[in-house]
């Protein structure tokens, strides 16, 4: 028994197997990140970002959150975060969806950032990662861009 615990130990069969490196993103998400540092130069884009470095359970009178409050979107990752470097603000959120996406679920997480004050645009699977498409989505984020940039 002794012998097999320290092979087991040797050879990764205790525990769980340890970690393997996966992709930072997807093609098209390469792509698109290309595509919308392009279209805006005035902005800083954070990819591949928790959605609990975004959100945080309300402080409620009388009650304390719990680990399950925050479970319900920590783990969630949001494909980019626009932000302004300017002023550190975070102008919108960006999802690249694919196959992957749900509808129903999609709701949901867009009704709890819509709910902290996040805009999302949603760049749906059939979008090619071009600038003419990507600004069909993203158009009304680079008008107030734009915008404000001759208001300065």
């Amino acid at each position: 028994m002794l012998i097999l615990a320290l092979l087991g130990g040797a050879t990764g069969f205790s525990g769980p197997p340890p970690p393997v490196a996966k992709p930072f993103m997807t093609r098209r998400e390469e792509a698109m990140l290309a595509v919308l540092e392009e279209i805006f130069p005035m902005y800083r884009f954070h990819a591949q970002v928790a959605m609990g470095a975004l959100l945080k359970v309300p402080a409620r009178m009388g009650c304390r959150g719990t680990p399950a409050d925050r479970n319900a979107f920590s783990q969630k990752i949001v494909d980019f975060v626009v932000q302004d470097p300017t002023t550190g603000r975070v102008v919108a959120l960006i999802e690249i969806d694919d196959g992957s996406h749900s509808a129903a679920r999609d709701r949901i997480r867009d009704a709890m950032t819509r709910g902290a004050g996040y805009r999302t645009f949603r760049i749906p699977a059939a979008a090619r990662p071009t600038i003419p498409a990507v600004l069909r989505i993203v158009g009304p984020l680079r008008e107030e861009a734009v915008q404000s940039a001759y208001e300065e």
